[in-house]
């Protein structure tokens, strides 16, 4: 059961929201994002499920 109020919970970010909408990441963002391209390669791999092109681009990327 969580704490927080009905005001708390509605200020969140949804965790699936990407922030790259709208406007320029700040190199150590995109960093973060090729780091979890990479993960998300390597799970879909060993899982054996496909991965969307355009996160196996960016995986692609030096860090």
């Amino acid at each position: 059961m969580s704490t927080s109020t009905p005001e708390q919970k509605k200020s969140r970010t949804p965790r699936h929201v990407s922030t790259s909408r709208g406007r320029q990441l700040t190199p150590s963002e995109h960093r973060v994002q090729v780091a979890a391209a990479k993960l998300r390669v390597a799970l879909d791999e060993r899982l054996g499920r496909s991965t969307p092109d355009e996160t196996k681009a960016l995986s692609q990327e030096d860090l």
